[in-house]
């Protein structure tokens, strides 16, 4: 009798997160972390790389994760607002930033979305992914 394995799950399932940081490295180390934990992940540097590749996602964005300062004046709270007006609902989003103002935690708790300052430890992450992606 062939030995019996879970299913690998498809990436239809596998709940999308979109990725924004305009550092190439902190993308890509994020994107194998979320794949390795079961989840599809559709990568970004800017705002207007986003723009193009939300429109061709295969499904809808289960979460946000982007760091706060983006290039050309841009920050993550743009690609949240841009991602939860592609999905026409307010998609759970994690703000990265190295940035400990005040202001920066005002600003993601206005918009309902958790804030992580860098460098981001790999359980609080997780924590922090697992309980925004379930609610």
């Amino acid at each position: 009798m062939p030995d019996r394995k879970d299913p690998v799950p498809s990436q239809a399932a596998s709940p999308l997160v979109v990725v924004v940081d305009d550092d190439a490295s902190i993308v890509e180390g994020l994107s194998i972390l979320l794949e390795s934990w079961g989840f599809s992940v559709l990568r970004s540097l800017t705002l207007e790389e986003l723009a193009k590749r939300l429109p061709g996602a295969t499904s809808q964005a289960g979460l946000v994760i982007a760091d706060h300062f983006l290039p050309a004046g841009g920050t993550g709270l743009q690609a949240v607002e841009m991602v939860r007006r592609h999905a026409g609902t307010e998609v759970p989003a994690i703000i990265l930033t190295g940035d400990t103002a005040p202001d920066r935690r005002s600003e993601a708790e206005a918009m309902h979305c958790r804030l992580l300052h860098k460098p981001v430890q790999v359980g609080p992450l997780r924590d922090a992914v697992e309980s925004l992606i379930r609610r």
